[in-house]
């Protein structure tokens, strides 16, 4: 697991790495570390995790998928940052694994996102501007692309570095 994961934060191993999902559509959330110790997985937090970033268009047994670690580090390093400025909202998803069927579906969806590898994911934090939610992310180690949509959310992956606004 990559350095980013080892920060300290919390006042014991699980919350040190507590990452607190929500999704906008269905309304499940989840409060779970993804790690204990900064260096292994935490599989029964992990697993949860992906469950809330799964593709909620389809069955379960073909939305879920085992979402791209690093993109839950980006996420975490994300909310990490927030906390210590004072926001202790939860990350609100609005999409994170699709399916090639699902992402064919999305008007403007890029044919090759990152989203069909489990490496991106579009959220909104309540009371944080957009434009401030985009910078914390482009600011992120973890981050590659930052999309910055105005009309609702921010898009993260762990592809190459790149910025643009929707």
């Amino acid at each position: 697991m990559p350095a980013l994961a080892r920060a300290q934060f919390g006042s014991n191993a699980k919350d040190r790495y507590l990452l607190f999902l929500e999704r906008v559509d269905t309304g499940e959330f989840a409060a779970q570390p993804f790690t204990l110790d900064g260096k292994t997985l935490y599989w029964a937090g992990y697993k949860k995790l992906c469950a809330i970033l799964r593709d909620e268009h389809v069955p379960p047994e073909m939305g879920f998928v085992q979402i791209n670690v690093r993109t839950i580090e980006a996420l975490w390093a994300v909310q990490s940052y927030l906390r210590r400025d004072g926001v202790g909202s939860p990350i609100m998803v609005h999409s994170g694994y699709r399916t090639p069927q699902t992402n064919a579906q999305i008007e403007g969806a890029a044919r090759l996102s990152y989203h069909m590898w489990g490496k991106a994911v579009d959220f909104h934090v309540p009371g944080v501007p957009l434009d401030y939610l985009a910078g914390v992310c482009e600011a992120c180690p973890a981050s590659g692309g930052v999309g910055y949509y105005p009309d609702g959310w921010v898009h993260m992956d762990t592809g190459p570095k790149r910025i643009w606004v929707g």
